[in-house]
């Protein structure tokens, strides 16, 4: 099981070194240990902790308080106050940052581990609720994006305007992208539709700020089932079975396409069209992650909406069987 990482902030280098002793002896990972509110907000930057524990009377000219509004507001780590002073001032302040808990000194490791327990678990609760929030939004604007498409198409065909529609799915894959945090959303579509497939063609894409288009390398590359980590379970998505991809669970031939992308994690989803396997959309991301029951669900609903647009073109003209998204 993954350690609990823990950013210590104290001024007393004696505190500090034996708060860090009994954090370790309880099993969590101390991270690092900052002396002043400036050194706090810096680490928190560049290591990302799991929980802080913040001192509020720090020396420098930054306090506790300021630096944890600092840091909540650029992260969502949850804080967790030390403090020798109850002043009610001092509180007030720290209310408006959101802590997790306050552990006033002296202090004993059952109070410790508790407050730090309890703190990660309603950080937990949270984030879920966050999560799932934002999954059903994205849902929603999906439903709301699909039937904006089924007006459009049906203006044009009724209309009579000549030619073929450019399809646009970003503003759908974007919004499950970011609710389930991930790093790219990929769009595959079978090479041959007539024979027995083994390779797709990535012809839309999805990315977060500041990562490359994986599409654009390859939109005219046939790249084979091995390479997308699908053919170990190739009876199973085409059954139409989520397959999950984990570059640590994967031999060295498998998923070669998303190692070369510093992709670590993918769920592909099949895609059909008028019941037809039509392709595939891949949810990636860069880490190593679980993931779970309802992100699954969500992104089924998702790739059933791209399917149903997909056939609503065909059937309306604007799109004939082979042509790519």
């Amino acid at each position: 099981m993954k350690k609990t990482r823990i950013l210590l902030t104290e001024d007393e280098q004696i505190v500090a070194e034996d708060l860090k002793m009994t954090l370790e002896t309880m099993g969590y990972t101390v991270v690092g240990i900052a002396s002043s509110g400036e050194r706090a907000i810096e680490l928190a930057d560049g290591e990302k902790p799991d929980l802080i524990l913040m001192d509020i009377m720090l020396a420098g000219k930054m306090d506790g308080i300021a630096a944890a509004h600092t840091i909540r507001s650029r992260h969502d780590i949850p804080v967790i106050y030390v403090t020798a002073y109850a002043d009610s001032t001092l509180l007030e302040r720290a209310k408006h940052t959101e802590p997790f808990g306050y552990i006033v000194k002296p202090f004993n490791e059952r109070e410790i581990h508790s407050n730090i327990e309890i703190a990660l678990f309603k950080h937990r609760m949270e984030s879920e609720i966050k999560k799932r929030d934002a999954i059903l939004f994205a849902l929603g604007f999906g439903v709301e994006w699909f039937l904006r498409q089924v007006s459009l198409t049906y203006r044009m065909e009724l209309s009579g305007i000549p030619g073929t529609r450019e399809f646009d799915f970003n503003p759908i894959l974007e919004q499950i992208g970011v609710a389930m945090n991930l790093s790219r959303i990929l769009i595959g579509k079978i090479h041959d539709e007539d024979h027995d497939p083994m390779s797709m063609l990535m012809i839309n894409e999805w990315t977060m700020a500041g990562l490359s288009q994986v599409a654009n390398d390859t939109a005219a590359l046939a790249i084979p089932y091995s390479e997308l980590g699908i053919t170990g379970k190739i009876h199973e998505f085409k059954a139409g079975n989520p397959v999950i991809f984990s570059s640590a669970e994967s031999t060295e031939d498998e998923g070669t396409f998303f190692k070369a992308y510093n992709i670590h994690s993918t769920c592909a989803i099949p895609l059909f069209v008028n019941d037809r396997l039509w392709g595939a959309i891949f949810f990636a991301d860069r880490v190593e992650r679980i993931f779970s029951g309802e992100e699954v669900e969500a992104m089924k609903i998702a790739v059933n909406i791209i399917g149903g647009v997909i056939a609503l073109f065909r059937e309306s003209g604007a799109l004939s069987p082979g042509d790519n998204v």
